[in-house]
């Protein structure tokens, strides 16, 4: 609401007080200290509302400029500056990630996505990613295009049977399950999550292991949603803990 609008609906605002017969101008010249003549004036337009005697109209109306402003644009003004608050952005990966896809060389530092949560600073190692369809992981990714990752050390170190993971093998950066077994490590998927003996066995030491997961993921969002007013994202790990 600008100046001119505030002044506009104040004036309305006592017009119809005068109309109604909740006040008069005399009354009301009296209760702000000028003259009748001057608040005539001002109500016919013909002088123009200073903001001294608007700040005195609204003090004697018991009014603030907020009282003056509709509610739906008081809440989209409050939603806007909640949004306004989460600047802190991270950088997408150079190229995106999925079947037939290479883990990327590096980042794109000329493009980046708000993160989903509030922080002031982008905590280490933590990237976007550009998701393409993977037909073994509708079930989780259908309806996302984009992920949070944690690419660091402390992030990849433990393999959880619970959480996804990029991990790339056959020059593929794919996102699966690890799930350990007998006899090393197994790649799951949604489609298969529920039967082990279709899991992918993964013939690699520990050290390879550690070498091949790339990123554990964090969060899974659109593209497209950029305002966290419509971000309809998800967490799949807890991001400060990383």
């Amino acid at each position: 609401m600008t100046f001119e609008d505030a002044r506009l609906k104040l004036m309305a605002h006592v017009l119809d007080q005068v109309r109604n017969g909740e006040v008069t101008e005399r009354g009301l010249a009296r209760r702000i200290g000028i003259s009748q003549p001057h608040v005539h004036n001002v109500l016919k337009g013909v002088r123009t509302l200073s903001p001294e005697i608007g700040d005195l109209l609204l003090r004697s109306l018991h009014l603030s400029l907020l009282d003056l402003a509709p509610l739906e644009e008081i809440e989209a003004q409050i939603a806007r500056r909640r949004a306004r608050q989460r600047v802190t952005e991270v950088p997408f990966l150079a190229t995106p990630i999925g079947p037939s896809r290479s883990w990327p060389a590096g980042v794109n530092w000329r493009k980046s996505f708000p993160l989903p949560f509030r922080s002031t600073t982008v905590p280490e190692q933590l990237v976007m990613a550009k998701i393409v369809a993977d037909p073994a992981m509708t079930g989780t990714l259908a309806s996302y295009d984009i992920a949070l990752l944690d690419t660091s050390e402390q992030g990849r170190a433990t393999i959880d049977p619970h959480r996804l993971y990029v991990i790339e093998r056959n020059e593929q950066a794919a996102i699966r399950y690890i799930r350990p077994g007998a006899r090393g490590a197994y790649l799951a998927t949604d489609a298969n999550l529920d039967h082990p003996a279709a899991w992918e066995p993964l013939p690699l030491s520990s050290m390879q292991l550690s070498e091949a997961v790339k990123a554990r993921l964090l969060w899974l969002g659109r593209e497209a949603d950029r305002d966290a007013s419509t971000q309809c994202g998800r967490f799949l790990d807890n991001p400060t803990s990383s």
